[in-house]
């Protein structure tokens, strides 16, 4: 299959048993062009296969040398069709002295995890609400419509047309988390549709592709807040976070005043993210990865807004309207995504079970029916735990492009795949119970102190990197 030391055994020996291999033997094989990973105590060589996985070699490699059966039901929802794309992959199984999982894992919580999901599942907490969905995108549409209404009959003028992008930057904002649940497969039970309806909202609603979005959600949600694994916390040398605050002080690193980015965070965090880096990496990624279909979308969006808005503006105005909405959607993106997450613990590798993971990564904000509807309940992220952080360089991301011929995957939930999001509520008490039985933190904070310590958090940071400059 590739890898090097594999076992003498191919898998279309039918009725030859399996060789058995030990957790010493499957840690050698971490490596680029050779690597294995165990699902349901099965060892798989996906050394050269890697490269065409539907989520990137990237993906799939976070996983190496690992027990990855959690990930591997969180990101597939027919398990049956993906698993006849293993096949010729498995080259052995976990001797049975073996624990199923490697190093420092919980075995009992991810038993009382498993357990959990499946009561989710006969509690069907998985299905959706047409009505609910269909009225989120009929708000989304009437406000699209009634900033150009409000331009057509008041005019041009500073107030309506700063009423005319505030509402457009909610639409916008709005049209994220939308976009978000179809990503997600979340609302039609055929992928196929889930994923039509997201190129419509991602493409001609907002003007970026549908599969950068999930190229990058893929790796974030296998390994949140993972240096070198989650792209959205490779923000240095522009912002320093978690353990990279030390890292660069020992090594006497000073690209910016980091002891100061709580202040600069406000001067290039926020007001460029959907404007210039978003903007940059998703034409980048749609040439790249020559996306055509989701490049023709993202025109009509283009095209859409500026002849709506040209004949009162003129392009210089209709211009300067689309940067104010995106500067503003920007603050919306940054501050309602990053709340949750960047004062969690962000870090190294620290190979835990699937579940410990994902709590590790994140907290909750106090529900209210305004908050659930402005965060797109996105204040559930333990339930959820979704996390951007902008600045990752596209250059720097390996295999944008999913292979050919391989089922795309299904974007998880994290703790639960594919939960539409307003079962959030109803899920919450089961898995605070479940973090309760185990001792792990279910943090729930007041929506302002949560905005709030994004910055204490920033500046906490950039603290302990200057005391690690100054005395090593």
């Amino acid at each position: 299959m590739g890898g090097v030391g594999e076992p003498d055994w191919e898998p279309g020996q039918r009725g030859a048993p399996l060789p058995t291999l030990r957790w010493e033997q499957v840690r050698r094989h971490n490596l680029p062009g050779d690597k294995w990973l165990v699902i349901e105590r099965r060892v798989y060589d996906i050394s050269r296969w890697a490269q065409r996985h539907p989520g990137g070699s990237r993906l799939i490699g976070h996983h190496g040398a690992e027990d990855a059966t959690d990930a591997f039901h969180a990101f597939h929802q027919d398990l049956s069709f993906v698993r006849k794309f293993l096949q010729p992959l498995l080259i052995g199984e976990l001797a049975p002295e073996e624990p199923s999982q490697d190093g420092p894992q919980n075995t009992q919580l991810i038993e009382d995890f498993r357990a959990l999901r499946q009561a989710v599942e006969d509690m069907k907490l998985f299905e959706a609400k047409p009505a609910f969905f269909g009225l989120l995108l009929g708000h989304i549409l009437a406000m699209e419509v009634l900033a150009w209404l409000m331009i057509y009959m008041l005019g041009p003028g500073w107030v309506p047309s700063t009423l005319a992008a505030l509402i457009l930057a909610v639409s916008q904002a709005q049209s994220w988390c939308l976009q978000h649940d179809l990503g997600h497969t979340s609302i039609f039970r055929n992928s196929r549709w889930n994923h039509l309806a997201q190129q419509f909202v991602m493409g001609q609603l907002k003007g970026f592709s549908a599969h950068w979005w999930n190229f990058r959600h893929f790796q974030h949600h296998a390994k949140p807040n993972i240096f070198h694994k989650d792209p959205d916390v490779t923000v240095a040398p522009v912002f320093l976070l978690g353990e990279s605050s030390v890292e660069y002080g020992k090594k006497k690193r000073r690209y910016l005043p980091y002891n100061h980015q709580h202040l600069y965070f406000f001067l290039i965090g926020p007001p460029l993210l959907t404007l210039v880096n978003f903007e940059v990496e998703n034409l980048a990624y749609m040439l790249v990865c020559m996306q055509w279909t989701d490049l023709l979308w993202a025109a009509s969006f283009y095209a859409r807004f500026l002849l709506s808005y040209i004949p009162f503006y003129g392009v210089p105005g209709a211009l300067l309207l689309f940067v104010a909405v995106r500067v503003l959607e920007s603050h919306w993106f940054v501050w309602i995504t990053q709340m949750n997450h960047i004062p969690r613990e962000i870090g190294h590798e620290k190979h835990r079970d699937w579940a410990s993971s994902q709590l590790a990564a994140t907290c909750n904000v106090e529900p209210s029916l305004f908050i659930d509807w402005f965060s797109g309940h996105l204040n559930f992220q333990i339930e959820h735990q979704p996390r951007h952080l902008p600045w990752t360089s596209w250059k720097a991301q390996e295999r944008w492009c999913p292979g050919p011929g391989v089922p795309r995957h299904r974007l998880p939930r994290s703790l639960f795949p594919t939960m539409p999001r307003h079962n959030y509520r109803r899920v919450a008490p089961l898995v605070k119970a479940l973090c309760a039985k185990h001792g792990l933190s279910y943090e729930v904070k007041p929506f302002l102190t949560a905005l709030v310590d994004i910055i204490r958090s920033l500046k906490k940071s950039g603290n302990v990197w200057l005391e690690a400059y100054l005395h090593q």
